[in-house]
């Protein structure tokens, strides 16, 4: 990557909170407006024009718990997710795993998730994973089901099959190496890749 240097013009209170963030978070002023920029035109500015919209946890959270029904809860799991296939086109230009997983990554962390990934490795079932991700979220049991059953199906619109577990407060989710059967296009209707 080459890089370009060049000058702003920036008012004195947003530079010292900026040079504050850096020092806390003990990075160089430069690598954090690098954040900033990246941050911005990889999402913030093109999730409003899709349809993102930021919420607090405390009312996701409440909103979820106020859903006794689980089935309900998948189904409009299944539909936002098939939903979602339009709006990773227009941010990544096209749908795979790598557009998926970074589109479930930034949601995760603007979020204030915790997403963190592992090496590959091999499933208890001895089914070859070729990523594994645990994500915490303290949002409970319902948001848990809604994300399992989300992600679940996000990655199986990109042609993989995933194994997730959760707990009330977090996934591990296993992206299993691909098979013939390597899940459902928008419609639900199963796909098969050589």
């Amino acid at each position: 990557m080459t890089t370009t240097s060049i000058t702003f013009r920036i008012d004195d209170n947003q530079i010292e909170r900026l040079r504050k963030l850096a020092d806390e978070q003990r990075i160089s002023l430069n690598t954090l407006i690098t954040h900033i920029l990246d941050s911005y035109l990889e999402f913030e500015f093109i999730a409003p024009k899709v349809g993102f919209a930021p919420m607090q946890k405390s009312v996701l959270k409440d909103l979820f718990e106020a859903v006794p029904d689980e089935e309900k809860i998948k189904q409009i799991a299944i539909k936002a997710a098939d939903d979602l296939i339009d709006s990773i086109l227009i941010i990544y230009g096209k749908v795979d795993l790598d557009s998926v997983l970074s589109l479930i990554s930034s949601r995760v962390r603007r979020s204030g998730f915790t997403l963190r990934e592992f090496e590959n490795g091999k499933s208890q079932e001895m089914t070859r994973v070729t990523r594994k991700l645990v994500m915490q979220h303290d949002v409970g049991y319902h948001w848990s089901l809604f994300s399992k059953t989300h992600i679940e199906r996000l990655i199986n619109n990109a042609g993989y099959a995933a194994k997730i577990e959760m707990t009330e407060n977090s996934l591990i989710i296993e992206i299993l190496e691909r098979g013939e059967e390597t899940g459902a296009d928008s419609r639900g209707q199963l796909r098969t890749q050589f």
